[in-house]
């Protein structure tokens, strides 16, 4: 990380929320240039993550810790792009007012919203399958995250196609986009070393001005 932060680039990387338990290492990764961090949440319900990973349950485990180590992560001075998933069996249609909510009250940087999907080939994708809940099985073109290809326990699935697009919206507007990032800033501008924070970048891009940012993954 010490090497990297000579090269003067801003990166980007994907990991999971274990990472705001190192705060060495969160202090490392920013000044190295990192500005945002993607970490799959899911959702913010316990019935939706409960079960959803076939061993070890670790989200829903970690799910109490979800706002502090959002809070731990944002103020080293990178952002949290938050990633949840619909559709997913232990949520009903609440869980559409449920992320929009939590959104506004981690201050999250940026969101990611997909539809469960199940690829070809995954154990998601052999249990649907059995259950008879799969719509076009094989059907790679639905595989988009974005495609409705099943059938959801607690609602049909034009139902969860028409929330989501409506989540969407309303997620992703102008209006919604500016309001998220003030909010961010109300929260976490005055924490930020000037030394190695985003705040000078991403506060112009928040008024529209260019700013140059070199995306890279780890």
């Amino acid at each position: 990380m010490e090497a990297l932060a000579e090269e003067d680039v801003k990166w980007f990387a994907e990991t999971d929320i274990s990472i705001a338990q190192d705060e060495e290492l969160l202090r490392l990764i920013a000044q190295s240039g990192c500005r945002q961090i993607l970490v799959g949440l899911e959702t913010p319900t316990a019935a939706g993550l409960d079960g959803l990973e076939l061993r070890s349950n670790w989200k829903y485990r970690k799910r109490d810790c979800y706002r502090a180590a959002i809070e731990r992560i944002q103020s080293h001075g990178i952002t949290l792009n938050g990633c949840f998933v619909l559709g997913l069996d232990g949520d009903t249609e609440e869980a559409f007012e449920l992320i929009p909510r939590f959104v506004e009250e981690t201050a999250l940087y940026d969101v990611q919203v997909t539809i469960e999907t199940p690829f070809p080939g995954t154990p998601l994708y052999q249990r649907l399958l059995r259950s008879g809940r799969l719509l076009e099985p094989r059907n790679w073109r639905k595989c988009s995250l974005f495609d409705v290809n099943f059938q959801p326990l607690h609602m049909p699935p034009t139902r969860l196609e028409d929330r989501y697009r409506a989540l969407v919206a309303e997620l992703y507007s102008n209006e919604a986009l500016a309001r998220r990032h003030r909010r961010f800033f109300e929260v976490y501008g005055a924490r930020f070393r000037e030394s190695h924070s985003p705040v000078r970048g991403l506060a112009r891009s928040v008024a529209g001005q260019p700013t140059t940012v070199i995306s890279r993954t780890q």
